[in-house]
């Protein structure tokens, strides 16, 4: 299996100190600790914050050499500003070097050899890298979008045009919700609305996190439900991100929908007990996780 992911690369500077980050760079992390072959198209500056991205990402095996180097912008710093429940906010500066990403042909060539190509909305802020990914999605067979709101650096039609570009939508609750009332829904349940938004943009594969409550995948008009695993939050940086590898780690493998959600919704859970959004977590600690001797 080959997945690559489109993105930002960055640091997530916590009060207690630098992790590396962006969610792009955390999925395609993740997958490769579960042993799949896995790269990433991005951008850093040409400054030390970058050239340590850059030594971490090999520390984690996933290959470097689809990440380019702007000489102009320079490798982007998010603040993180952790809440008393452990939730997230970020202020993520513009631009940066992500900003600048270009589709060159190794990239176009590791995107057509990939079985999946994820991408998010925050790298289509800038019109550079949202170029380079309107001609990267050319080659792909396989879609998947992870929305990830951070606003104020998205607006609706442009969410609506990558949306239906999409095979798979990965967003949670509160963007869902907020989605479908931009785009007119009249409804007000979880279901209703995800059956309007796939209608709405032609995507028949939609995964909604809902935060300790689990998940749903709405899939070709059927929605499977796991109620999700309850942990003591530590932060909830990266928790999505790995719900994601997982849950592309699974559907890839061609898996059942329960086994798929049960198993997303363990790797989300087991990263939000940790802080930051790459601890190290095997395939047997998941197991023995999701299944307790």
């Amino acid at each position: 299996m080959k997945i690559t992911s489109f993105g930002e690369v960055l640091w997530d500077d916590f009060p207690s100190g630098k992790k590396l980050g962006g969610a792009p760079l955390n999925v395609v992390t993740r997958l490769r600790a579960l042993g799949v072959d896995t790269a990433i198209i991005s951008r850093i500056g040409d400054d030390e914050n970058g050239r340590g991205i850059l030594k971490e990402v090999e520390e984690r095996n996933v290959p470097k050499s689809l990440i380019q180097t702007d000489p102009v912008q320079a490798t982007s710093l998010v603040s993180v500003t952790l809440s008393s429940s452990g939730s997230a906010s970020y202020e993520i500066v513009y631009p940066c070097a992500w900003d600048r990403i270009e589709a060159t042909q190794e990239a176009c060539e590791r995107v057509a050899q990939s079985d999946a190509f994820v991408f998010g909305s925050l790298a289509t802020r800038d019109e550079v890298s949202r170029a380079a990914l309107e001609k990267l999605l050319e080659h792909a067979r396989f879609k998947i979008f992870d929305v990830n709101l951070r606003p104020p650096h998205y607006d609706y039609e442009r969410l609506r045009h990558f949306l239906q570009k999409a095979d798979v939508v990965k967003l949670n609750d509160d963007e869902l919700y907020e989605l479908t009332n931009a785009f007119g829904s009249p409804y007000h349940s979880l279901e209703q609305n995800a059956a309007f938004l796939a209608n709405h943009v032609g995507c028949n594969k939609l995964c909604i996190t809902m935060g300790e409550h689990g998940a749903m995948f709405y899939d070709n008009g059927t929605a499977h439900y796991h109620g999700g695993y309850r942990v003591k939050v530590a932060d909830t940086v990266g928790s999505g991100d790995n719900f994601l590898a997982g849950f592309i780690y699974k559907l890839m493998n061609n898996a059942p929908a329960h086994e798929t959600l049960s198993f997303a919704c363990a790797l989300g859970a087991m990263v939000a007990g940790h802080h930051g959004a790459n601890p190290e977590i095997s395939l047997q600690d998941i197991q023995e996780f999701m299944y307790p001797a």
